[in-house]
Formats: structure tokens, C-alpha cells, sequence
């Protein structure tokens, strides 16, 4: 066959496939209108009611919209005001199955506390709200605590968290918290007993300072994300100070203290289920945290913040105590396959020189994530000790890079999982400096069973080799 016969037989081919492609187009005009207002969903509210200038048949396809997502600039509460109220008036409320709302509430509480009741409805599956700048309090509707079908529910404000006499969400599956102020224990205890069907728990920055204890534990609870820091009314940022820490003894005036919030004593808070895969904790302990039935957690993260300031006073008491309770929470997640752990939280375990003994051995961890602002030390002591206590080890990743002193020449005591499991090693934001490729060669001496080594350098690196290039 001759090559002009080749090339018009893929014409004809390709031509072929075109025109069936152009018999099986469909229009979007040809589309019902139950699935353009499924489609015009997926859009953002302002867009999906940009839409109704199509045409005039798509006028009114967005009122039927089952998703609503509401979110103020910064000083734009005026505008705000008048898109929602117009909204209110043309939608049908009933439909929506999503709601997402996000404002800087200021001294527009009683008007935001309309919206709310003029969006929520039962038919609710998802509801996400972010509250700021809150100066009177917000009333929810009650009823939105005994929704049937709500699912996930996301919930951020700094202000007390005023919740109803009964409270019961059976099919909520996600719970996400962030800033609340508990009233007092019996308010969060109907709180999270009301949710026998929690798989997933986010507390970022809750306020526990009227709280003594609470138990949070539900039999499908898979997932549970925990962030604290200190409380300080004179503070609105999110940074760290050793005064908002004080004794836990009632009667102590002192702010050297670990675990209070504006002077009150820290909440006990056991968290758990039968059913728990994963635990994350991160900041500065500032309440007493237990785990139940931790054997069953398979991933956890630990990720002990402290200012830089604190590390010049190693005697001061919190730092001491941060460290016993990285301790126990090691204890306590010692059956996990995979931890991910910051730098800073091995250094409060080193304020204690006995608990870095008391380590327990990671009889099933296999993978090992290092976190650290700067490159770690390979010889650093808390790391030698923990990868001492892994004896079935197969992946660490080292995610700012790893280096080794010039002067010492291996890993001493050298941990068994280098000779037996090792299998993959990753190194990430390398800087390529002499101390970090003696490091790498290190790792490579050491780990004799190794298969893997992966090394990302930083971008200033790349791009510095390329310069390089181009000059020779």
C-alpha cells in the first residue's frame, strides 16, 4: 500500500469519528431542567444566579439550586445585607441541602441571626459556618440540633456556643469546632452525646475554661483532630505567651502554671471509641487529654508548638510537664503503623532526660514522618532513641532534610531497623550543603537493606544548578 493511500484511509477514519462525535453531541439547551439546576449547583452562588441571563428559560433555574455558599470580603457587610436579604425573598429555602456562610459579624448579630433562621432548614445535610468578630451573642435556631439528616457540620466562632436543652443529630458523621466557648460541662456532655453516629471530631482552639471534664466517645468515631493554645483576653492572635498558663492547684496565682485558660483550671478530656484509626494533636497542652481504647488507632500526629523564647528557660515547669504528656501520649499510641511527629516535640520530651528512656517500643510502626524547621540532626539523641524503638521500621521521611556533623563518621547506637526492614528513605527541601550530603551518605552506609532513596532538593537549588548549566 502506497503512503497516499495510508495517509487518506486516517482522513477518512478520523472523519469517520467525527462526524458520530457530532451525532452524539448533546446540547446543553437540550438538557431537563432538574439536571441544569444539578449542574448550576457546582457553581458559586453569584455565578450559579448569573446564569438566569442566559435566556429566559433558564430565568428561574437557579431558584431550585440545593447548594448555597455566602462569604463576605472584608468591609463589605453593607453588600452583604442586601444580596442576602433579596435572596431570602426569591429562593425557596426548603431546597437547600448545603449551606456555607462566612462573615465578620461586628454589631450585626441580630440581623445575622435572621439569615441563619431564614436559611436552615431540616432538609440540611451540610452546614458550614464561619462567625468573626462577634460583639453580641448569636441564637441559633434550636431546631438546628435535632436535624435528621445533617451529616457534617463545620462551626467556627469566638463566642460563648449557646446550645438547647436536647440535642440529638443522629446521622452527623463530621463534627468540626473552632474557637467555641463552652458554657459549662453539661452543655458540651449533651453536645457529644447527642452525635451517636460520629466518625470524624475537629477541636481547633476550643475554649474549655468552664468545662471540669467531659468524655467524648461514640463506637463509630474513626477520626479525631485536636489543636489548642493558650487564651488570653487581652490577646485576640493566635501566638503563643507563658502567661496564659497557670497551676493547676485552684488556689495558685502564679503564671508559670501549665494547662489553664484565663486562670481556671485545665478540662479533663477523654476521647475515644472502640473504632478510633486516627489521632492528631498539635500546640501547647494546655488541658489533660486521655485516650480510650487507643490500640485500635493505626495513624496519630504529634506536634508539640512552642515558642523559641520558652527553650531558653528549660527549668520552667510547663516545659516539664509538656514533656509527661508526650510521654503518656506515646504510651498510648504505641501500637500505631505510622507517626508523624515535630522536632519540638522531642525536645520537651528531652526537657526530662528519664522519659526519653521511658519511650515505649513501636512494635508495628512502619513508617516514621520527622517534621522540623530546619534540617535534623541524625545524631540527635530524642531521634536515635525513638528509631531505636521501632524495630520493624520500613519508611522514614525527614520532610525539611537531615544532615550529620562533619566530624562524626556513623549513627551510634546504630537502630536495628537500619540492618533488618528499612526498605525507603525520603528527603525532603535538601539544601545541598556539605553537613546534608554527608548526612545522606550516612543514611546510605547505614540503612543495608535499603531499596529506596528519595531526595527533593529546594527550589533555590534547582534553579541555582540551572544558572549553572547555563553558564558553562
Amino acid at each position: 500500500m502506497s503512503l497516499n493511500s495510508l495517509v487518506n484511509e486516517k482522513k477518512l477514519k478520523r472523519h469517520h469519528i467525527e462526524e458520530k462525535i457530532d451525532e452524539s453531541d448533546i446540547n446543553i439547551y437540550d438538557l431537563p431542567d432538574p439536571v441544569l439546576a444539578l449542574i448550576i449547583s457546582f457553581l458559586p452562588t453569584k455565578e450559579a444566579i448569573r446564569t438566569s441571563l442566559v435566556s429566559k428559560r433558564w430565568q428561574h433555574l437557579w431558584k431550585d439550586i440545593s447548594k448555597i455558599n455566602l462569604k463576605e470580603e472584608y468591609r463589605e457587610i453593607q453588600l452583604l445585607r442586601e444580596f442576602v436579604s433579596k435572596l431570602l425573598v426569591v429562593c425557596d429555602c426548603l431546597n437547600f441541602t448545603k449551606f456555607s456562610f462566612s462573615c465578620y459579624v461586628r454589631e450585626n448579630a441580630t440581623k445575622v441571626n435572621e439569615w441563619l433562621c431564614g436559611f436552615i432548614n431540616p432538609r440540611i445535610e451540610e452546614l458550614s459556618l464561619d462567625l468573626e468578630l462577634i460583639e453580641k451573642p448569636l441564637v441559633f435556631p434550636h431546631h438546628l440540633f435535632t436535624f435528621a439528616r445533617l451529616t457534617k457540620f463545620h462551626l467556627n466562632m469566638d463566642h460563648v456556643l449557646d446550645l438547647p436543652s436536647s440535642i440529638f443529630l443522629p446521622s452527623l458523621r463530621s463534627l468540626s469546632l473552632k474557637n467555641i466557648i463552652f458554657p459549662d460541662s453539661s452543655s458540651a456532655d449533651r453536645l457529644f452525646s447527642g452525635c451517636p453516629s460520629l466518625e470524624e471530631l475537629t477541636l481547633i482552639y476550643c475554649n474549655w475554661m468552664n468545662v471540669k471534664a467531659i468524655t467524648i466517645s461514640s463506637p463509630l468515631l474513626q477520626k479525631v483532630v485536636i489543636r489548642d493554645y493558650k487564651y488570653d483576653d487581652d490577646d485576640d492572635d493566635d501566638d503563643f505567651s507563658d502567661s496564659d498558663y497557670q497551676s493547676d492547684e485552684e488556689d495558685e496565682e502564679d503564671d508559670d502554671g501549665i494547662g489553664s485558660q484565663n486562670g481556671s483550671k485545665c478540662c479533663e478530656i477523654v476521647v475515644g471509641g472502640t473504632n478510633l484509626k486516627s489521632f492528631s494533636y498539635g500546640g501547647f497542652p494546655g488541658n489533660d487529654y486521655s485516650l480510650l481504647s487507643s490500640n485500635s488507632v493505626i495513624e496519630a500526629t504529634i506536634n508539640i508548638d512552642s515558642p523559641h523564647d520558652w527553650f531558653d528557660d528549660k527549668d520552667w515547669e510547663p516545659l516539664k510537664d509538656a514533656g509527661c504528656f508526650v510521654s503518656s501520649l506515646l504510651e498510648k499510641l504505641s501500637c500505631v503503623e505510622r507517626l508523624r511527629i515535630t522536632e519540638t516535640t522531642f525536645w520537651v520530651l528531652k526537657i526530662r532526660e528519664s522519659l526519653l528512656w521511658d519511650v515505649p517500643v513501636f512494635s508495628n510502626l512502619v513508617e516514621f514522618r520527622l517534621f522540623s524547621d530546619s534540617p535534623s540532626e541524625l545524631s540527635y539523641e530524642p531521634l536515635l532513641e525513638m528509631l531505636k524503638k521501632t524495630p520493624c521500621l520500613r519508611v522514614i521521611s525527614f520532610e525539611n532534610g537531615v544532615y550529620m556533623p562533619i566530624d562524626r563518621a556513623n549513627m551510634d547506637p546504630l537502630p536495628m531497623c537500619f540492618k533488618t526492614h528499612l526498605k525507603t528513605i525520603r528527603i525532603y527541601n535538601c539544601g545541598g550543603l556539605e553537613k546534608e550530603l554527608h548526612g545522606i551518605k550516612i543514611l546510605l552506609q547505614s540503612a543495608t537493606v535499603l531499596k529506596t532513596l528519595h531526595v527533593r532538593c529546594r527550589l533555590f537549588i534547582l534553579w541555582t544548578s540551572i544558572l549553572e548549566l547555563k553558564r558553562k
